[in-house]
């Protein structure tokens, strides 16, 4: 495979899997550190009166567990699939069109819970 099927491939894969998994943190309650900007550290727990901030747990597992899934798909791709195989047109379409469809839905997703908590909505 081409390098830069694997990279198209990865790239993909990692788009998508950290957008969905952002968005995993919210959907399933997914218990992150919260940092503590005033007191600079890290708590598992939400102390109740103190400014915390816990968009850098999230973004952090988002970012380490689809970094884990790119890599395999990475080692996949380069070592075990044929050096000869080459992506089909349809196939790179299709890769490009589903990473864009699972980021647009997760941004909205984002979007809408963000502004309903404001009181936007």
């Amino acid at each position: 495979m081409k390098k830069s099927d694997v990279a198209y491939i990865v790239s993909a894969v990692f788009v998508s899997l950290f957008s969905f998994l952002y968005c995993c943190t919210m959907w399933f309650h997914i218990k992150l550190p919260l940092y503590y900007p005033l007191e600079h550290t890290w708590k598992w727990v939400a102390e109740k009166g103190v400014p915390f901030q816990g968009w850098y747990g999230v973004q952090g597992f988002a970012f380490s567990a689809a970094g884990v899934v790119a890599m395999a798909v990475y080692l996949v791709a380069k070592f075990a699939i044929s050096k000869e195989a080459t992506l089909k047109p349809a196939v790179v379409k299709l890769l490009g069109m589903l990473s864009c469809l699972i980021i647009l839905v997760c941004m909205v997703y984002i979007l809408w819970r963000e502004f309903s908590r404001w009181g936007i909505f």
